[in-house]
């Protein structure tokens, strides 16, 4: 590989990273990644001394070209909008992307509710610890201004994102409780299982049947996921899995993935449930799950 190429892929997983977080979707970072791989090959500076803080800074511009033409698309989005689940066991190809906190769908739909610039400047002083100065370069404005971003998108995500409260072995349990409750029909056991203010939001992208809307306390989730097990196809298999640096859950069925399934507990119970049905967003777990 030459010394050029090699200079690139040490730097591949991290732009991946900031990219994915930027964008919520695998396939538009990959191809930001591979845009910003042609500007190095064909018209990176010829005296250029910091290859990474170029290369974050192309990446970093092309996100805010991407999230600008996003937000016409998620208008005229289908129903709920969630982030493209990815799988972060130890033997996943996105695993390296987990090191750094974090990538949990929770904190993704948090940065929905900041502007361009603030998402960048707050992912890449909070989650990649760049300073302010190499941010202001990235977003060409001054220290102060990317302080003040950071310090908002800050504000913002502390107000959209859930506490974290429970451990791996509690969502663990708590998940395995829901799903045998929903394949038993136990209306009265998903009730134990749920805050009273539960909240469920499905993403099916128009391509396949989804709640066109959040759904909102525990007896209207309840009777939506019974409903669903009842419907559910001879053969579909359900495993836990590691997803987004967490425990999740995914039904598949003949190495199909046909949903994936992210708890959220608050004080002991269920609070949120974030389940993924949009095939497009689902393709690179097919094949690649558990039996």
């Amino acid at each position: 590989m030459p010394p050029d190429d090699e200079a690139f892929a040490a730097e591949r997983p991290r732009l991946l990273g900031v990219a994915y977080r930027m964008l919520g979707s695998m396939a538009e970072a990959e191809d930001v990644v591979q845009e910003c791989f042609l500007r190095w090959y064909r018209g990176r500076p010829d005296d250029l001394r910091d290859a990474a803080a170029w290369l974050t800074t192309v990446t970093v511009r092309l996100c805010l070209d991407q999230l600008r033409a996003a937000k016409v698309r998620r208008d005229a989005y289908v129903g709920p909008w969630l982030p493209e689940p990815l799988p972060t066991g130890e033997d996943d190809p996105f695993a390296a992307l987990a090191q750094r906190e974090d990538l949990s769908l929770a904190l993704l739909l948090a940065l929905e509710a900041l502007s361009p610039r603030e998402r960048a400047a707050f992912l890449l002083h909070d989650v990649f610890d760049y300073g302010f100065a190499d941010i202001a370069a990235s977003l060409d404005t001054s220290t102060e201004n990317c302080r003040q971003l950071a310090s908002r998108a800050r504000r913002k995500v502390r107000a959209e994102r859930p506490s974290p409260s429970a451990s791996r072995a509690e969502i663990d349990r708590l998940s395995d409780a829901f799903m045998a409750a929903c394949v038993a029909q136990d209306m009265d056991a998903l009730l134990a299982l749920l805050t009273e203010d539960a909240v469920a939001v499905s993403d099916g992208g128009g391509k396949v049947l989804a709640a066109l809307r959040p759904i909102n306390g525990a007896d209207k989730v309840a009777r939506f996921f019974m409903g669903i097990a009842g419907k559910a196809p001879d053969g579909m298999r359900i495993d836990r899995v590691d997803l987004n640096g967490g425990p999740a859950m995914v039904a598949h069925q003949d190495g199909e993935t046909l949903v994936t399934l992210h708890f959220e507990v608050s004080d002991g119970r269920i609070h949120r449930i974030l389940a993924v049905r949009n095939p497009d967003k689902l393709a690179r777990l097919s094949g690649a799950l558990p039996g």
